[in-house]
């Protein structure tokens, strides 16, 4: 049984998105920010780390992002997502979603569990290979203070070195954090859209949907929809659970 944090579930909840470059429209920010709000009732404090002069509203809290020369673009924006390890930006536990996100169920199971443990989803790639264990970082829980030591040894090397030797940021992540520090969402929490939820989900085997043209198959158990690679939840906005929730 995972262990619970030994706090008040009414705390007002700290969550951060990152929006870097040209990758997203603020629509993303905005849906994000909506759809938190109504599935975190005991409330959300909004953090958004992005460039220095991009406008961020008054009811979210900016973070100036540190610029990277030549990491930039839709996959190399991935990197960005390391200055949430920052302390200077933040101290204590907070919840990040990538933007891609659609949260269509209540969040408190995630904010109860104990954050002496960094919290991510299982990459997908189990579905392939049911004995693979990275991590996937569109969704994090973690104590800023207690992992500051990601963002300290990060930022004594070479940005360029490491974008070159990882293939992203959860790769960077999962190589420095011991199995005893990391922990796994609960899978029936987290689906992807595009291998478990369109069509009923895809047949690996047979390289094909398994229910072709029956459109979103959204298990009761799930929370949080999770859209890596293509599509984006704007291109789905005519499935009924995407147009329910992401607004």
């Amino acid at each position: 049984m995972a262990k619970k944090n030994p706090i008040r579930t009414n705390n007002i909840v700290d969550c951060a998105c990152v929006i870097h470059s040209s990758g997203y429209s603020w629509t993303y920010v905005e849906h994000l920010y909506n759809m938190l709000t109504r599935n975190l009732p005991q409330g959300i404090r909004f953090h958004v780390y992005t460039e220095h002069d991009r406008s961020v509203p008054p009811h979210m809290i900016k973070h100036c992002l540190t610029e990277w020369p030549g990491i930039a673009g839709l996959k190399r924006s991935w990197w960005y997502k390391m200055q949430l390890f920052n302390p200077e930006h933040h101290s204590g536990n907070m919840l990040y979603f990538d933007l891609d996100c659609v949260v269509i169920n209540d969040l408190s199971w995630i904010t109860a569990l104990h954050t002496d443990y960094f919290w991510t989803i299982r990459d997908f790639r189990y579905l392939q290979s049911a004995g693979f264990s990275g991590m996937n970082s569109s969704v994090m829980w973690w104590n800023v203070d207690k992992f500051a030591h990601i963002w300290h040894d990060f930022e004594k090397l070479n940005i360029d070195d490491v974008t070159r030797r990882y293939q992203g940021d959860q790769d960077y992540i999962g190589a420095v954090l011991s199995p005893t520090q990391r922990r796994h969402f609960e899978q029936q929490h987290l689906q992807s859209w595009r291998w478990q939820v369109a069509d009923g989900g895809f047949d690996f085997a047979k390289r094909k949907p398994k229910l072709p043209g029956t459109g979103a198959q959204v298990s009761g158990d799930a929370s949080i929809l999770v859209f890596h690679g293509r599509p984006k939840p704007h291109e789905c906005i005519n499935h009924p659970v995407v147009a329910s929730h992401w607004r």
